[in-house]
């Protein structure tokens, strides 16, 4: 008889174990951002913390080119007073992107916003062109595929600066 109660306390302990969801990242990327080679490229998160209690948030910030690939990168946390930003050259007129990695039970944002800029160098100076993207408050998978995939932001908007 203890032999059995020990086999159930086992099979439920391991069955259990089995059912856990395997925990992932969430990688957030803007859309792509074109502008000159040479361009003075800045990515920047912040928690704005006006939807309610702000927390600290740890995250890698990376700007990668269209293809994926890793130009520049910071990790750090972010909090509703300290933003979370990382500058790159722009190699190439070619497309750029923010792109935010929150850890497994990083927290959540209280109002994050994720922003990729581009400046131009040169006289006359071009403008100065921003995309600013709102950081989903519950994202936990993407909608599309119910996996921890990568997220493509599209509540976006462009701003343009003439100096």
């Amino acid at each position: 008889m203890r032999a059995l109660s020990m086999m159930a306390m086992l099979w439920g302990a391991s069955a259990a174990a089995q059912a856990a969801p395997t925990p992932f990242n969430v990688i957030l990327t803007t859309k792509s951002l074109v502008g000159a080679a040479h361009d003075t490229v800045v990515a920047s998160v912040v928690d704005a913390g006006v939807l309610g209690p702000s927390s600290t948030v740890p995250m890698t910030l990376r700007i990668v080119d269209d293809s994926g690939a890793v130009l520049a990168t910071v990790t750090g946390t972010v909090s509703a007073t300290v933003p979370l930003r990382v500058t790159v050259t722009a190699p190439s007129s070619a497309g750029l992107r923010a792109q935010l990695v929150l850890p497994p039970g990083a927290g959540k944002f209280s109002a994050g916003v994720l922003v990729i800029e581009r400046e131009g160098q040169g006289f006359p100076p071009p403008p100065h062109t921003r995309l600013i993207c709102e950081i989903p408050p519950h994202v936990s998978r993407d909608p599309e595929t119910g996996g921890g995939d990568p997220v493509t932001i599209w509540t976006c908007k462009v701003e343009v600066e003439r100096t």
